[in-house]
C-alpha cells in the first residue's frame, strides 16, 4: 500500500478554477480567451474528476450486485437503493459534464506545451 503526502482533491480543484474562466455574453466559456496554462490544469482535473466518478459508480454497482440478498430481504431499505440510484445518476451526468470540459480544453491547448 502506498500513501501519499498531499491528497489530490481533482474535483474541488475544479470547482475552484471554474470561476476563473472568461465568459461570452451568453454566459458561455470563452475558451479562445482563456489563460492555457489554466485550461490545461482545468482540462487534467476534469479527466481526473471523470475517471474517480465512472470507477466509483462501477465499485457501487459491484456493491449493490453482491448486495442482493440483503436489499431482497429488506435488511438494507428500499428508500436507500433508490437514494443511490439517483446519486448516481447524477454522478452519471456530472462525468459527462467533465468529459465535455476537458475535451474542449485539451482541443483549445492541442499546441500548447506546459515548461
Amino acid at each position: 500500500m502506498t500513501y501519499r503526502t498531499e491528497a489530490h482533491r481533482p474535483m474541488r480543484d475544479l470547482l475552484g478554477r471554474l470561476p476563473l474562466l472568461p465568459l461570452i455574453k451568453k454566459q458561455d466559456i470563452d475558451f479562445q480567451a482563456a489563460d492555457p496554462t489554466l485550461l490545461v490544469s482545468i482540462g487534467d482535473d476534469a479527466e481526473t474528476t471523470m475517471n474517480t466518478i465512472h470507477h466509483g459508480i462501477g465499485a457501487i454497482g459491484h456493491l449493490l450486485a453482491h448486495s442482493a440478498v440483503a436489499i431482497e430481504d429488506g435488511t438494507v431499505g428500499a428508500e436507500s437503493i433508490e437514494h443511490l440510484g439517483y446519486l448516481m445518476a447524477e454522478l452519471g451526468d456530472l462525468a459527462a459534464g467533465c468529459m465535455t470540459l476537458a475535451s474542449r480544453c485539451r482541443r483549445e491547448t492541442a499546441d500548447f506545451r506546459l515548461l
